[in-house]
């Protein structure tokens, strides 16, 4: 199916120029990679090479949560000042399952990213610490918030008794066999994306941080769709207000339908940086897109037209 992800790829509004890796992997686990564009210094785009995947590492904080939650060593309905006591008064009133549903009542990121410098975990905590008071009451809205899942990963770490991106290594891409996929915490300008990304580096945990092939972002879809990790009751329920209203966000997934079966999506950008990832378990389809210079809508609308070729309409 190489060929046909191919002309795919090749009769999108995608220009041939722009940075491109796609992968679909189907429900065997048989991966089709196709990459385009060259990066600044001239080399072509290879499937080997690692992207920043932005938003698509909430869902593997949310999965990192619900491993600890299965072990019982993390209790997502306690308060997050239980697990981090030097937070703010207002911490005593959110829990993880507030952060990983997005209903914690917390600002969007964009009310603290930095004009200038980096985006890391210390600006973040910083800015949580002078942060008065919640936008809304816990549980009562849903309001996407990137500051959220950083605090979710902190969480993690002090449950897990590791630093985040270790626990996140050691217990989900190792035993899931997934190499070329990680949270990267300082040494991005390595990878040759960096250096479309603008002056502000993203260096967060939590809401992002992973950098991955294509290739291997889609298997670890893949292991979701077979829920290889026993999280999938966790991680696919919606959230719940206290009005009793459903949210459609599991734990770092969008929950959708398509053809009457369930379809979990998620995008992410930055600058210089567009990734999106769709799985779908009654088929066994999983595809992760990753780009730099493509749109949020030029990917999307490329993964529909392989959803069409691969699940049909």
């Amino acid at each position: 199916m190489v060929d046909e992800l191919a002309r795919l790829v090749d009769q999108s509004a995608l220009a041939s120029e722009v940075p491109l890796a796609i992968a679909v992997c189907n429900g065997a686990g048989k991966v089709d990679e196709v990459s385009r564009g060259r990066w600044p210094d001239g080399r072509l785009v290879r499937i080997t090479d690692r992207f920043y995947a932005a938003s698509l590492a909430k869902q593997v904080t949310g999965a990192a949560a619900a491993v600890l939650v299965r072990e019982g060593r993390l209790d997502p309905d306690l308060p997050v000042a239980h697990y981090l006591p030097d937070m703010p008064e207002w911490a005593g009133d959110i829990t993880a399952r507030h952060l990983a549903h997005h209903t914690a009542g917390l600002p969007a990121a964009g009310q603290v990213e930095p004009a200038e410098g980096d985006w890391t975990d210390a600006l973040v905590l910083a800015a949580l610490q002078r942060l008065p008071e919640l936008v809304s009451a816990p549980g009562t809205a849903y309001l996407y918030s990137n500051l959220g899942y950083v605090i979710l990963a902190h969480v993690i770490a002090r449950a897990a008794g590791c630093a985040f991106p270790r626990f996140a290594t050691t217990r989900l891409f190792e035993p899931l066999g997934l190499d070329d996929i990680g949270f990267v915490e300082h040494a991005i300008s390595n990878f040759p994306q960096a250096s479309l990304m603008g002056p502000s580096q993203p260096l967060t945990m939590g809401d992002g941080g992973v950098w991955a092939t294509a290739g291997a972002f889609s298997k670890w879809l893949h292991h979701q769709n077979r829920d290889t990790l026993g999280i999938a009751d966790l991680v696919t329920a919606p959230g719940k207000l206290i009005s009793g209203d459903l949210v459609d966000y599991g734990w770092g997934l969008g929950l959708r339908r398509r053809n009457g079966q369930s379809l979990f999506i998620h995008g992410g950008e930055w600058t210089g940086s567009a990734a999106k990832a769709v799985r779908s378990p009654s088929t066994g389809i999983a595809i992760a897109a990753m780009s730099s210079g493509a749109s949020m809508g030029e990917l999307t609308a490329l993964i529909e037209a392989v959803l069409e070729e691969w699940i049909g309409g």
